[in-house]
């Protein structure tokens, strides 16, 4: 049986997309599971593979990319025991593949989606959900009681760490770019959010903290915000990179030396099994009592796709995270 599917025919962006029709269905090896895509998460890390600019994953065009969907299994290897034909799951899939209609996924990174949630929603969950708790718990370790601020929290990244926080009992303080970004922010967890557009946003965070400054910053734009994560964070505070951002670095170490800052990097590529099983429990539990609500953005079918990309960190504001819908193509 042939599927539909979106292929990267070089290394050189989305202008590279194509989508081919009569394309061979994926084969289910023994420990693998076949889902039928309904939706597929559209990422920043999308965009960095179609310019070859993250060589974890091992890829020579053509490819199909995609690295988390959400749909139906259609088809289970013979050492599967964690699913069964019909199971509406979510998936991770390591070695890309899910911008078609099928996608072989390893069952230790495939997971029941709660039947409250759309399929859409299952789509949000993998990359962001994963990212925000290594962020905040396995390299962050935070702690009750808190308080951290999030960059750019009205994206999908950003709305995962917010919801995580807070039902980890932490202070949230959001930033974003637009009113409706700040709103949404509100909506799902942050007690302020300021505008990270203006530069009194630094002064407004020093204000909300008594001049403390906050215990723990996410950071996923550096080259912008460095300086003045520096001065938000309290002293000993800790900052977790998990976005570089355009340009170069240009900032003194003095205040990061001052202030005996922890600066991290975030990189869920590095998680061991254990740690991907953690923070699939710890999200999985979220999911069904109803804590982390993932929220969706603005929706693109295949034929969209070359804009679903291009349309990741253009400076209007993303709002939740974008998503491909695949069935009804």
């Amino acid at each position: 049986m042939k599927m539909k599917a979106v292929y990267a025919t070089s290394f050189k962006g989305p202008s590279s997309l194509e989508l081919r029709d009569n394309e061979p269905k994926p084969e289910v090896d023994a420990d693998k599971v076949l889902v039928k895509v309904h939706c597929a998460g559209v990422n920043h890390i999308d965009k960095a593979v179609l310019y070859g600019k993250f060589g974890h994953f091992k890829v020579t065009p053509p490819f199909i990319p995609g690295i988390d969907a959400a749909g139906v299994i259609e088809a289970v290897g013979n050492d599967v025991t964690k699913f069964k034909e019909g199971d509406r799951v979510y998936t991770y899939a390591r070695k890309l593949g899910c911008f078609a209609e099928y996608v072989s996924a390893n069952q230790d990174n495939t997971h029941h989606l709660p039947t409250h949630l759309s399929f859409q929603q299952g789509a949000v969950v993998p990359i962001p959900y994963m990212t925000a708790y290594r962020a905040l718990v396995q390299r962050g370790q935070v702690k009750s009681g808190e308080t951290v601020l999030i960059h750019g929290a009205s994206g999908s990244v950003g709305l995962a760490c917010c919801q995580i926080a807070r039902s980890l009992g932490l202070t949230v303080i959001g930033t974003a770019g637009t009113t409706e970004g700040s709103k949404l922010v509100k909506e799902h967890g942050a007690e302020h959010v300021f505008n990270h557009r203006e530069q009194e946003h630094i002064r407004q965070v020093l204000d909300v903290t008594c001049g403390k400054g906050v215990d723990i910053i996410v950071e996923t734009t550096m080259s912008v915000n460095f300086e003045g994560d520096i001065e938000m964070t309290s002293q000993g505070g800790r900052i977790m990179v998990i976005g570089r951002g355009p340009g170069q670095l240009q900032a003194s170490a003095e205040g990061l030396l001052k202030k005996e800052l922890s600066l991290m990097g975030v990189g869920l590529i590095n998680a061991s099994k254990a740690q991907l099983q953690e923070a699939s429990n710890f999200i999985g539990n979220g999911l069904l009592n109803g804590t982390l609500n993932p929220v969706v953005g603005q929706e693109y079918s295949m034929e969209e796709v070359v804009d679903a990309i291009k349309n990741l960190g253009n400076g209007t504001g993303i709002h939740g995270k974008p998503i491909l819908n695949i069935v009804g193509n």
